[in-house]
Formats: C-alpha cells, structure tokens, sequence
C-alpha cells in the first residue's frame, strides 16, 4: 500500500511462456564413471574403472494440490455474470508448478501437465454429475492393464514413486467418456500455449499474497463458457500423453483423470460480475451508523461517532445501555486528560449530561490484558524482564531506558552496520536483552493491532455492511488503554500516578518511533507518534475474495506519510492503516488475475465452435498472419518476439484492467 503522491500508474504486467525448473518432479538417476589408467611395475598400461548409479526422487506435487498453491479462480467460485467470451483460468502461486512434471510428448515443446477443463452442466450431468467424481487412493491409479478394478475405466499409464509417500490422503479423480475427454483435452501442438508466467509488482497487496517475486503461472481452458452453470476441473495430464496426441488405445469406454482443483459458476449475460462494477457499486462513507430520520439526539450523536449501543449490567444494578466503539472514529478523537489505568473501571467514561456510561476504554484495556495473558512468548519475556511489582508507566518507563542504554545493540539486532571499534563499547548484552526485545516487538504489532479479535475493531454490522468502504481515524486514547492492559501484568499503576516523568503516551510514542526506524533508530525520537494523525480504511466486499492480491494505492497528507498496515482480516474484508490523513484511496484489479477474453469476431480469425472450443494455435497464426500479436517488439539485441507462444496467446486475450479511484471527503 505504498504512498503516491500522484494518481497510480496503469496495471502492468510481464509474459513468459513457462518457467522451467532444472529437475522435473519423478525419479532420477545420477551415473558417475572414472577410469584411470597406470602402468603397472613391470611397464604394462593397465586401467581401473570405477562407477556410481545412485537413483534419487524429486519430490513434487503429483495427485494433490494444496489450496495454498491456489491464488485465484477466474470466473470466481459460486461467481455468476456474463463470461461470454471470457476464457476460464486458475492463477497458481508457484511458479514452475505447471512444468514440474515432464510429459512424454514427442517432438512437442515442453508442454505443462495440467490441463484446466471446462464442462457445462449438462455435461457434467451425463457423466454422473457427482457420482463421477470419487476419491481413491493414489495406489488404486498405478494398476497392471491400466484397468479399474471393475474393468470399465482406462487408468492413467503412471510409474510408482514409492518415496513419494501422499500417506492416507485420498486423490479426487473423475471419469469421462472418451470422446468427451478427447473433446476437452487440448491438442500436443495447443497445450504449452494454454499456460504461461505472469511477473506483477508485490508492494501493493496485502502481506499474505506476499510470495516469490510476484511470479504467478495461470492455466486456462480452451473453452468459453456456456450460459448456465459451468464446471472447471484441473486435472494431471501425467500419464495421459496419449489423450494429448490423440492416440488412445483401444479399451474401456471412460478415461479416469486426476482432479487437482475444481470449482462451478454460472454465465448469465443478465448480470455483472466485474471488477469495475463492483468497485463503481461499493457504499463509500466514514466507520459510523446511519441514523434513521427522527432519532432523538441522544442516541443519534453517539451514532455519529461511530458507537455502537450495547447492553449492560454493573453490579447490583439492572440492565443499561452503554456504548462502545473500537479503535477506528470517523473523526479525530482529542486526547484523554489522563493516558494511564489502574484497572479496566479506571477507563470507564460517564457521560455528565445523561449518565450514559462508554466502554471503549475499559474494554480496550481488558482486551490488552487478555491479549498479553495469552502470549506466552510476552508472558515470559515480562517475567524475565520485570522481576517485581511495577505499573504499565513504569514498564514503558524502564523499556524506554533500556533502548537508550543498548541503542548500538539494537540497532546491530535490527541490521544497522557494525559500528567502528572506538564507538563501540564492547559489553555483551545483560540476560534481560532479548526479553526486552520482544516485548518491544509484540507491543509493535499490538499497536498496529495485529491479533485483535474483529467485534472488538467492528462492534455491529451496520458499521461495515456487505459492499462498503469505510474510512476511518485510528484513536491513540484506545491504543493506549490496551497498552495499559498489556503491561499491567507486573503490578498496579495506582502507586505511581503522583512520580513524576515522561507520560505513557510520551514513552510509548517513543518506543515505537524507534521501531519503525529499526536499524536507523535515535537515541532521543521525538516521542509524537501518538499524537500525529493516522487513518486508514476498511472494505468489506466480493472484490476482496474474489480479486485475492487486491492492490491498493494510497495517497496521504503529508507526502512523506508512510503506510502501517494492509491485511485481509477475512475472505471479504481488507484492513489498511497509514499515517497522515488519506486524501485518495485506488484500488487495482491485480495484474496476476486479470480476465482472459477473446477478441470480438474478426475476420480470417478462427471463431470458437458450437460448443464454445477453440485452437489457441489456429488463432494465433490467423492473428499473426494479419499483424495482430500484441507482442512488444524485442529489443535490438534480442531476438524478435514469438507469435506463436504462450505470451503472445495471452497478450492477445488479457482484458486492460480496471483502477478505481475513492477520494476522502473531509468535512472540517
């Protein structure tokens, strides 16, 4: 989510046809062989062989996928709009996953050994519907004759790979009639066409997309979708290069491949499924509830302000109401006259003008107790660190010396360069060093609230409803009573609200300015973080689950503002916190999962056929045939671009992308 200080460029993306690893996954063997030759005491040559044949495996995905591997399904799963002419694909996360396998195909260019096919309903229905799709055990697909064990089904033609144990899991397999799978089954000379590599840039996504060098390999089908519900199954082609080259032996009437992935969605030109759309339809507002028209002023003011009403019971007294909200106002929140808690009633507030009681503040600072009880990593590392009774202010106060007293280890911790040997005093970090560390860094993440369990961010669902944008103020004053919680574990602050000294908030802004800093952190910081305006945004949408590396561009005031956090919180929730005060929020459909779609009919370029199959192979010599590619040329020194390759297929077929801009309306 960097900072821009100008509106986002366009989506970019670079093509390769594959990527091809050293080793395939399979058995391998390695030979070694010396001969020396000698004369031996008497003058005659004589020689000495020596020879090693060692066998080895490389481990590989073979009958299983995992869905970690998966980052995107296009058409999304359960997705419903209008596909016509948009070609179905799965983007994968590794990149040489597709060509990890090699396929015995003669003459052919390395070709991937998965293939994505497309079935519709009706189809799908006459091979079974569900009953065609089983689960077997791995072993049950490696069988002499290549027989099922009812006779009735043709087996891939697969080697064992005994060390490549898949233990007691259980391979999905489907079988097909014969001239269904030959249908779908892409062609020798089309399957290294239907695979390729995509190069995007990583800075804008959510940290869990975060992987490799953003190279993303994507399988498509060879099909467009039929209206009604679609069916896309992943299968291994390992074993089947005679389905590929058409050259099936006689035998069985249905094929049983392997399913690595599968998913259903239904093309319906009635409606809209698109990035676009959804993005132009998302309810943009601040983290706050809509009161209704006539809704007395003492409940709409809280409303307003982002609280959320609740019941609530206190001692001996019957139920009330009572208000609370989480870390995220709609507006600025001003500083509380007092930064530090005895206990969690200590940040109970209670309305002068109604008695209405807040539990934004108590409930925080339990919260921070709860959190840090249940870190045995902080638990430990404030035994070890505090060793007798002292308050959170005190805590923060000794952390704070502790930085000051050990900045050049530290800073040698967190990867600043070996300082000179006269700057260098020499001493070896006291025991409680790395105790304090970590405590320094969970309390980072705790001030980022990483771990904070969602009702307590988002108390009601009005606040954030399906397909919404809410902006939202980050306020210190809850911050900082879940701080209070978290380090009230080694004693009481009550004894220490008369010692004078730097304020929780000072100490506290102190110690994560050095943390932010990290290698380049200063002995005196100016201790203001908490003070300094810091915003940020939540989207709960389709987009986010659908659309998995989401990127978002934000552009803060001042410039030099920098972002804090971007992370999915759930399947369709985005969080992202920055400094500064958002002025401009763009999202951006991910390079890596941009839409594949055919051209609209041209002429002297092959059309898909009645049942929605096409050539890639035939299209791009058509297309290439009339200057069509959409292939950079290559530079001067390189080779020229091939029409005919896997890039020049899917440059042809990418849609452009969409970016959509949100702008901050801020009321002063």
């Amino acid at each position: 989510m960097p900072n821009a200080g100008a509106p986002p460029d366009a989506l970019k993306v670079e093509l390769y046809d594959a990527y091809h690893p050293a080793l395939t996954a399979g058995s391998h063997r390695v030979l070694v062989q010396q001969s020396l030759a000698y004369p031996d005491p008497g003058g005659t040559a004589k020689a000495h062989h020596y020879y090693r044949d060692d066998a080895f495996l490389v481990r590989g995905p073979r009958f299983f996928l995992d869905e970690n591997d998966i980052q995107a399904r296009y058409p999304s799963v359960g997705g419903m709009g209008d596909f016509g002419r948009h070609v179905p694909n799965i983007v994968l996360r590794k990149r040489a996953l597709p060509w990890e396998r090699q396929l015995a195909l003669g003459g052919a260019a390395r070709a991937p050994w998965m293939a994505l096919l497309l079935l519709t309903e009706a189809e799908f229905q006459a091979q079974g519907g569900e009953a065609a799709v089983q689960l077997v055990a791995p072993e049950a697909l490696i069988a002499a004759g290549r027989r099922s064990a009812d006779g009735k089904v043709l087996l891939p033609k697969l080697d064992a790979e005994p060390d490549n144990d898949a233990g007691t899991q259980r391979a999905s397999v489907i079988d097909l009639e014969r001239d269904l799978a030959r249908a779908l089954c892409p062609s020798a000379a089309d399957l290294p066409l239907l695979a390729h590599v995509r190069q995007v840039g990583m800075s804008d996504k959510p940290r869990e997309a975060m992987h490799g060098a953003g190279e993303f390999p994507v399988v498509c089908a060879r099909r467009i979708p039929a209206p009604g519900a679609n069916l896309a199954f992943l299968v291994s082609l390992e074993g089947w290069e005679e389905l590929v080259e058409g050259t099936l032996p006689e035998g069985p009437a249905r094929l049983r491949l392997v399913v690595l992935a599968r998913w259903r969605f239904t093309h319906d030109p009635g409606f809209s499924h698109s990035f676009s759309g959804l993005a132009r339809r998302l309810g943009t507002d601040t983290l706050r509830t809509q009161s209704p028209p006539g809704t007395p002023e003492a409940l709409a003011r809280p409303l307003a302000a982002g609280h959320t009403p609740l019941p609530c019971r206190r001692g001996e007294g019957g139920a009330r109401l009572a208000w609370y909200r989480g870390p995220f106002a709609p507006a600025p929140v001003a500083p509380l006259p007092v930064d530090e808690f005895a206990h969690a009633d200590a940040a109970l507030i209670v309305s002068p003008e109604d008695g209405a009681l807040t539990l934004s503040y108590a409930a925080a600072w339990q919260l921070g107790r709860l959190m840090a009880l249940a870190s045995p990593g902080f638990l430990a590392a404030t035994r070890a660190f505090i060793t007798e009774d002292a308050g959170p202010r005190e805590v923060a106060f000794r952390l704070d010396i502790f930085m000051r007293n050990h900045l050049l280890a530290i800073r040698r911790e967190w990867g600043a360069p070996a300082p000179s040997p006269a700057a260098d005093t020499g001493a070896e970090p006291p025991d409680s060093f790395h105790a304090a560390l970590k405590m320094i860094g969970w309390l980072k993440g705790l001030m980022l609230l990483e771990g904070v369990p969602f009702p307590y961010l988002v108390a009601g669902e009005a606040l954030l409803p399906v397909s919404s944008l809410r902006f939202f103020h980050l306020d210190a004053n809850w911050l900082l009573a879940l701080a209070n919680g978290a380090l009230s574990l080694s004693g009481s602050a009550a004894r220490e609200a008369t010692r004078a000294g730097p304020s929780m908030r000072r100490l506290l802004s102190q110690l994560m300015e050095r943390c932010a800093a990290g290698a380049a952190a200063e002995l005196d910081p100016k201790g203001e973080l908490l003070d300094r305006p810091r915003t940020g945004f939540l989207l709960r949408s389709t987009l986010v689950s659908d659309w998995p590396g989401l990127e978002t561009v934000v552009t803060s005031t001042p410039e030099s503002a920098r972002p804090l956090r971007l992370e999915r919180l759930a399947p369709d929730v985005l969080l992202g916190i920055t400094e500064g005060q958002i002025a401009r929020l763009t999202l951006k459909e991910p390079p890596e999962g941009l839409a594949f779609r055919l051209p609209e009919p041209r002429a002297n370029v092959p059309e898909p056929d009645a049942r929605g199959l096409f050539g890639p192979l035939e299209r791009l010599r058509a297309e290439s045939a009339l200057g069509l590619t959409r292939l950079q040329p290559a530079a001067a020194s390189g080779s020229p671009p091939d029409p005919l390759s896997a890039a020049a297929f899917a440059a042809g077929a990418l849609s452009s992308g969409s970016i959509q801009n949100f702008v901050w309306e801020i009321t002063r």
